[in-house]
């Protein structure tokens, strides 16, 4: 078995700068990890970079047990380092207002593991079709909201009740080709992890900037796509050799272009393939 990795990332049409981050690594294990920088804090594209090469460090010592790691152990000991980065390079804690998706690949039980702090996308491809999954972040009355719980609320107290405050709680979806649609609720800061088997051959993890395509109709209006409508083309690869990922998605982008197509958040993607 051959795993393969790549990535993807490309600034939202409306932002100056991209708060998102993602990297890839062999080193003890494949994995790939990516930040979302909360676009209201500032130099959260700096804190998306911290948390990433934290985890990073973190799978390079601790990923090879023989158990999946402790997600609440991980999470802590990655914002706590960062809280002691961020104060010496004279960042402010707010920086670290960022999600994380760790994702990694443990030979000896034969599944890649995906954690997620705060929200995402996960795009699972088999014989069966495409199957998303979605980590969002609701109003008690059932309403979106774009405030997911942050690592570095762990570290601010304030913060921390602040966000208690507001009521909000975790929605993870499974959207099937099909257009089977299933959901279960969690408190927001309840662990969600992912343990994806063999028969999934591609794995793909995604910023909310999924979320975020626009299409502009002949009138001059936009309207939003919804992911369904557009993660088909993501996991389609005329061959998987060096950057596959890369190589779709750029031309991709552009095709989108020349139909009125845009995403408006940044956009992060990286890529497991699995090949015989």
């Amino acid at each position: 078995m051959t795993i393969s990795l790549d990535t993807f990332i490309e600034i939202g049409d409306q932002h100056k700068i991209c708060e998102d981050y993602i990297l890839q690594t062999f080193d003890p294990i494949p994995a790939i990890i990516l930040s979302d920088g909360c676009s209201m804090s500032n130099n959260s594209e700096m804190g998306a970079r911290i948390l990433c090469y934290l985890a990073k460090q973190y799978l390079k010592y601790r990923g090879v047990d023989a158990e999946p790691l402790n997600y609440h152990k991980m999470g802590t000991w990655i914002i706590h380092n960062a809280e002691l980065i961020a104060k010496q390079l004279g960042l402010n804690s707010s920086a670290l207002d960022a999600t994380l998706i760790v994702a990694y690949y443990m030979k000896n039980i034969d599944k890649t593991i995906i954690y997620f702090y705060g929200d995402g996308c996960l795009i699972l491809k088999d014989e069966s079709g495409i199957i998303l999954k979605s980590v969002d972040y609701l109003k008690m009355n059932g309403d979106p909201s774009n405030s997911p719980y942050y690592l570095s609320y762990l570290i601010n107290d304030k913060s921390n009740k602040n966000y208690k405050d507001l009521k909000l709680f975790k929605q993870v979806s499974t959207i099937y080709e099909d257009g089977t649609n299933t959901k279960y609720d969690a408190e927001y800061d309840e662990e969600t992890i992912h343990l994806i088997g063999d028969h999934i051959s591609t794995i793909l993890i995604t910023s909310d900037g999924l979320k975020s395509f626009l299409k502009k109709e002949s009138n001059g209006s936009k309207i939003l796509l919804s992911p369904e409508d557009i993660i088909k083309v993501f996991v389609t690869f005329k061959n998987t050799n060096g950057e596959f990922l890369k190589r779709r998605l750029k031309t991709q982008m552009k095709s989108f272009l020349n139909v009125g197509i845009s995403h408006f958040d940044d956009l992060s993607v990286g890529a497991f393939l699995r090949e015989k």
